[in-house]
């Protein structure tokens, strides 16, 4: 994506995963919106016009596909840090998925597990090179762990696909963690 299309998808995240109410924006429960009503408290507030158009080149060239346009609305699909349900139903994960984290924070985890801190579920990846990528945004030298994913959905825990191949989790206990490696 170019350089405008990443500041305005920055701004989106922003608005549809953390602040709505910053531009006078109200979710519903899913954290949908109408598409208009976005577009317009978007451009009045931040007085850089946004159109469908380019929200749908950001939806399309993303690499990390956060946001979808369902009929007349749109919602972030994951990442959220306000109260949100899921659109989807749980559905049965992979035998393993991948969390990369920074050292400080894995040695909390590997005592109590994976918790979704200031967001609405922790993010796994289907993928070890993403997970990577994700943990080098807390550390160079992140820490990478194999969760056992088949294995706690058999044990009564939710997984959440996502279009990008990322799975959320709202908890998962250390016993479904292996420091895989760090990088």
């Amino acid at each position: 994506m170019n350089e405008t299309l990443t500041k305005l998808s920055k701004r989106l995240a922003l608005v549809l995963r953390h602040q709505p109410e910053k531009i006078g924006l109200k979710l519903d429960e899913y954290g949908r919106v109408n598409v208009n009503e976005l577009i317009d408290k978007f451009n009045a507030h931040y007085g850089q016009k946004i159109d469908q158009q380019q929200i749908e080149q950001i939806i399309n060239h993303s690499p990390r596909q956060r946001y979808i346009i369902e009929g007349n609305y749109i919602r972030a699909l994951y990442g959220h840090s306000i109260p949100v349900l899921p659109l989807q139903e749980p559905a049965t994960p992979p035998e393993f998925l991948y969390h990369g984290t920074s050292p400080t924070a894995a040695k909390i985890i590997q005592a109590e597990g994976l918790k979704k801190m200031g967001r609405e579920f922790v993010h796994l990846s289907e993928h070890l090179e993403t997970a990577e990528k994700n943990g080098k945004r807390h550390d160079a030298k992140p820490v990478i762990f194999r969760v056992y994913a088949l294995r706690a959905a058999a044990s009564g825990y939710f997984f959440y696909p996502t279009e990008s191949g990322i799975w959320l989790v709202e908890y998962l206990p250390a016993s479904y963690l292996l420091k895989e490696k760090q990088a």
